[in-house]
């Protein structure tokens, strides 16, 4: 039998105070339809002054901010997924900012048909580049980010690409070892 919200206050305050569990416990309450609509709307409304409320360099903080830790959650997650290439994060980047690719290429000191290959996904992010990219992001976005996600796709490439590796399997003479 499940216990109602009273009895497990109860319980609570048998090893708590009236204080110590107001600090620390959550004690949900079911909502009706109709609460859970009004709920999410004064969400909406509360997050919308909020958002109107900001100067648009708070914004690209934000936006910032919150495209540094979709990366790191990527990067922790051991899964690859072609939605979050280099690419992808770079050209969110770029929507963050405001920034078409060719001011974008200026103010990283690179020629804009570099951007676009890499943006293409037919050429990588260099190391340098990453460096740029932090910088330019004011320290935000740390270049090893840029770096880690550049990894993620060699990885990849180095699991799934069959035909490479017999191509270069052509090139090497005398096999040290062969475990068939």
């Amino acid at each position: 039998m499940m216990k109602s919200n009273q009895e497990k206050y109860k319980d609570l305050t048998k090893k708590y105070t009236a204080a110590e569990i107001a600090e620390n416990f959550y004690v949900t309450k079911e909502m009706t339809p109709a609460e859970k609509k009004q709920s999410d709307e004064e969400i909406w409304n509360i997050r919308k002054k909020s958002l109107e409320a900001m100067t648009p360099e708070d914004k690209v903080y934000a936006g910032l901010l919150r495209l540094k830790y979709t990366i790191e959650s990527y990067i922790d997650n051991n899964i690859y997924e072609e939605s979050k290439t280099v690419a992808i994060f770079l050209k969110e980047y770029m929507n963050i900012l405001n920034k078409k690719q060719k001011d974008l290429a200026t103010d990283l000191g690179i020629h804009k048909t570099r951007l676009s290959r890499i943006l293409n996904g037919r050429e990588k992010v260099s190391l340098q580049l990453a460096y740029r990219l932090e910088i330019h992001s004011g320290d935000l976005i740390p270049a090893i980010l840029w770096w880690k996600l550049v990894q993620k796709e060699v990885e990849r490439e180095i699991r799934e690409d069959k035909k490479e590796r017999k191509r270069e399997k052509r090139n090497v003479r005398n096999i040290v070892y062969s475990n068939k």
